[in-house]
């Protein structure tokens, strides 16, 4: 209303001015007012993308022509391909009554909402803007003292700088660094310990954008485990090495499944619970839920995917030096993976199951040489490359400086108290 009662004094001054400027100012002169109105302000409207339906989809149920949803499509792609739009995706939509939008937003993810306005007189049709979430990088130590596995562990350190969740992928990440020196169910024991020192970007909502462990060390029975960060080039790899610099990696994981429990050894005379007779138990199985992800202990090819008798659902990969791993009693195989293709190292290639001679959901492990199964816990196997010789003085002095800044923590079980809480004896 004020902003309407605004418009009509301006006309009428504009009014009585221009009477005044044409007559003089002398004798009578009639004013004519007249009300402009104020166009109604744009409605906003939310619509989360559906299956199956389209940005183009969208865009024409509000009021676009083909031509508006090309240029539209045409600002976006200067930011995103339309083709990385999922369902769930949020898009807000301001115009007025029987027109077109003049606003557009779209939440390309949760640090970035793309805004486009229109702009007909414009050089382009729409104007974009990109919005970035405001990230703080900090960094922060955090050390456990383990008790029955990992999870249970009474935390030391910056405990109440933990973001939702983060805790979980600390765990996890530990057991990818180390998963070739560690089996975490078999090896773990009682007052095991660990220290971490961790790079973060954190949300304005206190939500982990990214997380990196710069070092760790890892205290498993009598054994000091270090795993320091390091990339050798941008287009290198991320590795873990130890202080010395030899490569934490091995040719093959310990295990394929994260924090998996071992529920049966290799044994050349264990009782079958589904045949009810001694045969031998040519590898290892491990107990989880059904779905639980299977990852490749190894790099390889697949040579096998599919139903394969008593071992159900499975799957076979070929790697160097003619050594085989075989995965078995699957609920199903991942996308992508059949025979012929190649598999990374830790790469999920199918879920724990039941299917086959089994009585319950676990995963069967198999490992070949030579066309015959053998033990995987006496093998031994080598490790990656260690860091490269010109790189060498680089990573002594970036290991130096990451281990200085982890052990100002002192590793639980010492008795010292850490921020405000003490560890066990």
């Amino acid at each position: 209303m004020e902003r309407r009662r605004r418009n009509t004094t301006y006309v009428t001054a504009l009014a009585v001015g221009a009477c005044l400027a044409a007559a003089g100012c002398g004798g009578e002169v009639a004013i004519k007012v007249v009300d402009v109105p104020t166009p109604p302000a744009p409605v906003t409207v939310v619509h989360s993308l559906e299956s199956g339906e389209t940005l183009g989809d969208v865009f024409d149920t509000h009021g676009l022509s083909g031509q508006q949803i090309l240029e539209v499509v045409a600002a976006i792609e200067e930011f995103e391909s339309v083709r990385r739009f999922r369902p769930g995706t949020e898009i807000q939509l301001a115009s007025r009554p029987d027109e077109g939008p003049l606003r557009i937003s779209l939440r390309l993810d949760r640090d970035r909402t793309l805004h486009l306005l229109a702009e007909p007189d414009g050089p382009r049709p729409w104007n974009a803007r990109l919005d970035s979430v405001p990230i703080r990088r900090d960094t922060i130590r955090l050390a456990g003292l383990v008790g029955s596995n990992l999870y249970d562990a009474e935390l030391s350190g910056d405990v109440d700088r933990l973001g939702p969740g983060e805790l979980h992928d600390v765990v996890f990440r530990l057991s990818q660094m180390f998963a070739w020196q560690v089996d975490f169910w078999r090896d773990i024991r009682t007052n095991d310990a660990y220290r971490v020192l961790i790079a973060r970007e954190v949300r304005p909502d206190g939500s982990i954008r990214s997380a990196k462990v710069l070092a760790a060390e890892f205290r498993n029975d009598t054994r000091e485990l270090v795993a320091v960060r390091f990339q050798a080039d941008e287009e290198a790899p991320v590795e873990y090495y130890d202080e010395a610099g030899e490569a934490l990696r091995g040719e093959f994981l310990l295990a394929p499944l994260d924090l998996a429990r071992m529920t049966s050894g290799f044994n050349l005379r264990r009782f079958h619970p589904v045949l009810r007779r001694t045969r031998p138990h040519l590898g290892v199985d491990y107990g989880a839920s059904r779905g639980t992800p299977v990852r490749s202990t190894g790099a390889g090819r697949i040579t096998r995917a599919g139903p394969w008798g008593g071992y159900g659902t499975a799957i076979e990969v070929r790697h160097v030096n003619n050594l085989r791993t075989r995965y078995a009693h699957l609920s199903g195989i991942a996308r992508g993976v059949r025979s012929g293709v190649q598999v990374e190292q830790g790469q999920v290639i199918g879920y724990v199951g039941s299917s086959g001679l089994a009585t319950g959901a676990h995963l069967h492990y198999e490992f070949l040489q030579g066309g015959r199964q053998v033990n995987p816990a006496r093998m031994n196997f080598p490790r990656a490359e260690p860091v490269p010789d010109e790189q060498r003085e680089v990573f002594m002095a970036r290991s130096e400086l990451s281990l200085s800044r982890l052990r100002l923590l002192p590793m639980p079980g010492t008795g010292i108290a850490v921020a405000g809480r003490r560890t066990q004896d």
